[in-house]
């Protein structure tokens, strides 16, 4: 029964881990990923471990070189995460992406001792043959084959997607049965959630196709026969369409790399020209990565596929390092695993502003390899590359001897490429250690088996059973707390559409340790009590706006609600920045609600910027709260620094305009103002300011010129039409004026104020 079960649960792994995605979480693809191979994986190892135990009655373990490597890099990312910024992130992965977390790297730790001990290397005669009861093991072969498969029906599914077809399929069916929205995108594929993490996932196939059929005897034709080259060939269109960069450079280095090894020990001799394949891949590549366009771009053009944006390999290697020399602790363990938002927030190059993905904080880097610098410190990424480096000293020294070897060294070689050129998702980093764990058992030689038995001895048999009891209640408990939580993201994704609050609340029980949850609901009470101030002061219900106000700096900040203790947000993840800014929102807004708001505003800012100093946003939002405290001097400086950081945010240019006309200096201000239309013709913004700086010069004709340019810009912008009606009323256009009250008033239906005037001029 035991042998089932791991088998089982290996088959189901190696199948499903490519495809595996599921509709009813709010991300899709990592999220259900990350908890299929931990229920697969502690499910297999507890058989295993079950077996040892209660049936062969002795701990049988096999022992690699490899394996000592292997251990010190994980117990580093323990401690990484134990001395972590945010043990959260640490421990499940950031949220939305969800493979860079400790729990998910614990597995596949553990799918590598389970590889390593149930895999074996089998005759192809014997493969069938049923072995004594504790000796039966898993053939290599068989999981690669079924890996194939899996890997095939990920291209027909991405194909499907490219070329619409799922979005046929849903026609067709006429709404009788309606596919999940997330299959009707064009980018849909089930590996990685974006085609770019496919291209990388396929080019690292490809390399391992290649081998196969390399290696694969005249004879035989098996594992080389039409099925490998027709997969090869729809993998290699498919990497056309896509046409990413870090794709071909995965193919063009991993096999260049090969064939210089090969070819320097002479392992093919007589079969050399089995060679021309990888050189033909090299060649490809090599076109495919210098050309500005491929061959089939114009035949794809039309498909427009959207990209992923993911930040240069430059700004990911800097960050990588400043985080890994922040400090004495980041020097050795880094920020903690699953920490890579820190690191890019705190440590992003102001030139970052400049590109049009300024306002994204990225959770990824452009390179796994420097992740792990910026987040494990030297200390995780010096066990990582030894781990690398035993891994390829020893392959190369069975290459002459062992050519069954050579596709999983080549496949290696490409998944440490990608990992220089790409970040790690959840099916680059299982190909990772599976592949690993397959190497291992292929190598045969260096292996040993260790055997502790206990046949002898009743009592060390009850200890071990004991042990394996404890064993089996805490994956039981995690199993527990591991179904409360997806069903509390079933309910963060049903908050997204409908039934916001009830729904927030709901995931926010379940899982009160999600940061991102708690986030997400105070700034839904915070969107409730800016509503409530919008109305006219006499129709606020002032004891809904203190509740709001206190549920929102609760779930924010932490504190009391009924009889319950809330962790807050900050509370649990102190060091991320999006807490903090959301908490300055929550205290500028309730300024006029909550004694001493301002200051805890101004400090709440104060906390995000030394989080995030690049970001123009918080130092322009700070100068705003400094100004209100009476502080002129700190907002001009906060607003001087947004400036430096980011010239086009017009935000800070419009403030230090304003920051003027309050001192006196109107002329000045309109200069200012002017400048800065002249820059930006279509900010909103800054049109309709010097339009109201016009009209309290006196300059009432070059303010109706400003106002009439934001309505056409912005028809709906409430404070244009009015502006635009007060000066038509000073210009004896009661008509003009008259029309633009009524505008204002379906915008803002019971403004008594306008209806007023309004009644006024009528009259």
């Amino acid at each position: 029964m035991y042998n089932r079960i791991i088998k089982f649960s290996v088959y189901a792994l190696v199948f499903l881990m490519p495809l595996f995605w599921l509709p009813f979480s709010f991300e899709a693809f990592e999220f259900n990923k990350q908890y299929l191979l931990f229920f697969l994986v502690s499910l297999a190892f507890l058989a295993w471990i079950a077996k040892m135990v209660l049936v062969d009655k002795e701990l049988r373990f096999k022992k690699s070189p490899l394996d000592l490597f292997i251990l010190v890099f994980l117990f580093v990312a323990v401690l990484s995460a134990v001395f972590s910024v945010d043990k959260i992130s640490s421990i499940f992965g950031f949220y939305g992406r969800f493979s860079d977390g400790l729990i998910g790297l614990l597995s596949l730790g553990m799918l590598y001792f389970l590889i390593t001990n149930n895999v074996g290397v089998l005759k192809e005669d014997k493969q069938k043959e049923k072995l004594p009861s504790g000796s039966e093991e898993i053939p290599y072969k068989k999981i690669l084959k079924i890996f194939t498969w899996s890997v095939f029906f990920v291209v027909l599914m991405a194909y499907f997607s490219i070329f619409g077809i799922w979005s046929r399929i849903s026609g067709l069916l006429g709404g009788k049965i309606a596919l999940p929205s997330v299959m009707l995108q064009s980018v849909f594929n089930p590996a990685a959630g974006s085609l770019e993490g496919l291209a990388v996932f396929l080019a690292v196939v490809s390399v391992f196709l290649i081998g196969k059929i390399i290696t694969t005897e005249s004879k035989t034709k098996k594992g080389g026969g039409f099925g490998t080259y027709f997969l090869l060939f729809l993998i290699l269109i498919l990497l056309v369409i896509i046409d990413f960069t870090a794709a071909w450079l995965v193919i063009l280095a991993s096999l260049a790399l090969f064939l210089v090894i090969v070819l320097w020990k002479r392992t093919f001799k007589q079969d050399v020209n089995k060679l021309l394949l990888p050189i033909l891949f090299v060649v490809l590549s090599a076109a495919f990565l210098f050309i500005n366009s491929s061959p089939l771009q114009d035949l794809v053009l039309r498909y427009q596929l959207p990209r992923e944006q993911v930040i240069t390999q430059p700004e990911s290697w800097s960050i990588g390092f400043k985080g890994a020399v922040e400090n004495v602790k980041s020097g050795f363990l880094g920020s903690g695993t699953g920490t890579f938002h820190y690191d890019f927030s705190k440590f992003r190059a102001p030139e970052f502003n400049q590109s049009i993905l300024w306002q994204i904080r990225f959770d990824r880097g452009g390179s796994h390899i420097s992740e792990i610098l910026g987040t494990m410190g030297f200390l995780g990424i010096l066990s990582y590359l030894a781990l690398i480096g035993v891994f390829f000293l020893i392959s190369y020294l069975f290459l002459q001897q062992n050519r069954s070897g050579i596709p999983l060294m080549m496949v290696f070689l490409a998944l440490l490429v990608g990992q220089f050129v790409y970040y790690q998702n959840t099916i680059l980093a299982f190909t990772f250690w599976l592949i690993l764990g397959l190497s291992v058992v292929n190598w045969q030689k260096p292996v040993q088996e260790k055997t502790i038995t206990f046949k002898d001895f009743p009592e060390l048999s009850l200890v071990f059973s004991a042990v394996l009891i404890v064993f089996a209640l805490v994956f039981l408990g995690m199993y527990f707390f591991a179904g409360k939580f997806y069903l509390a993201d079933i309910d963060y994704r049903t908050a997204m559409g409908e039934g916001r609050t009830e729904n927030l609340e709901k995931a926010v029980n379940l899982n009160p340790y999600q940061t991102q949850y708690k986030i997400v609901l105070a700034r839904d009470y915070l969107s409730k009590i800016t509503a409530e101030n919008q109305k006219p002061a006499d129709q606020r219900d002032q004891t809904a706006l203190s509740l709001d106000t206190h549920y929102a700096i609760t779930y924010a900040k932490g504190g009391q609600l009924g009889n319950k203790v809330i962790k807050g947000a900050a509370d649990l993840s102190p060091n991320r920045v999006a807490v903090w800014e959301t908490l300055g929102m929550i205290y500028r807004d309730i300024q006029g609600i909550a004694t001493g708001a301002l200051d805890w505003g101004i400090k709440s800012f104060e906390k995000a910027i030394t989080l995030e100093p690049a970001n123009p946003v918080l130092h322009t939002e700070l100068g705003k709260l400094y100004l209100t405290s009476g502080d002129s001097n700190k907002a001009r400086d906060e607003w001087n620094k947004a400036k430096e950081l980011k010239a086009d945010y017009t935000d800070s240019s419009v403030q230090l305009a304003l920051l003027s006309e309050s001192e006196g200096n109107s002329e000045e201000a309109i200069r200012m103002m002017e400048n800065l239309v002249m820059s930006y013709p279509y900010d909103v913004e800054a049109i309709f300011q010097l339009g109201r700086l016009y009209f309290n010069s006196n300059r009432t004709s070059d303010a109706v010129l400003q106002f009439e340019r934001v309505v056409n810009l912005m028809p709906n912008h409430s404070n244009a039409h009015y502006s635009l009606a007060v000066a038509y009323q000073k210009q004896g256009k009661t008509s003009k004026a008259i029309e633009e009250y009524e505008k204002v008033l379906e915008l803002n239906p019971g403004n008594e104020d306008v209806q007023a005037k309004l009644d006024q001029l009528r009259k």
